[in-house]
């Protein structure tokens, strides 16, 4: 495992939800869509390529891992842990929640490697699923209120 230092230390944001398309042992095209339609390459400040190219990063690192246990491995939780800490903005940590659970709802199944570490996420950065909930309502209103939000 080369670990996520080997990337750039900028991508950090964009590491951690690569890691949630890719937690499920695949990279599924609606999930990416999703990720589209909400503008989150934009938000992140990335390119879809290199979001791509991050989501088979981590594919490769424990993605395929994770789908196949009901835990974080020791390994696997160094792993996430790593990209988990290098995001330290509290607003930041909801968007990429927020992100997430369109993301991985997106194909109308949250894989329990998904669940993982998507719930994983949550606890390490003190984040209810309600405060999740409170963002997604407060884009809803902000996308009806100007319609390019």
């Amino acid at each position: 495992m080369t670990g996520p230092t080997t990337l750039r230390a900028s991508d950090a944001s964009a590491r951690v939800l690569a890691l949630m398309v890719a937690a499920n042992g695949h990279i599924d095209p609606r999930e990416m869509q999703a990720l589209e339609e909400l503008g989150a390459f934009r938000l992140l400040g990335v390119p879809r390529t290199r979001f791509t190219a991050l989501a088979r990063d981590c594919l490769q690192e424990v993605g395929i891992g994770l789908s196949e246990c009901s835990w974080l491995r020791s390994r696997d939780l160094a792993y996430v842990d790593q990209l988990l800490e290098a995001v330290t903005d509290p607003q930041e940590r909801l968007l990429l929640c927020r992100l997430a659970a369109a993301a991985i709802t997106a194909d109308g199944h949250v894989s329990s490697g998904e669940r993982l570490v998507y719930d994983h996420a949550l606890a390490r950065w003190h984040i209810n699923r309600s405060m999740v909930t409170d963002a997604i309502l407060q884009h809803v209103e902000r996308r009806g209120a100007r319609p390019d939000a």
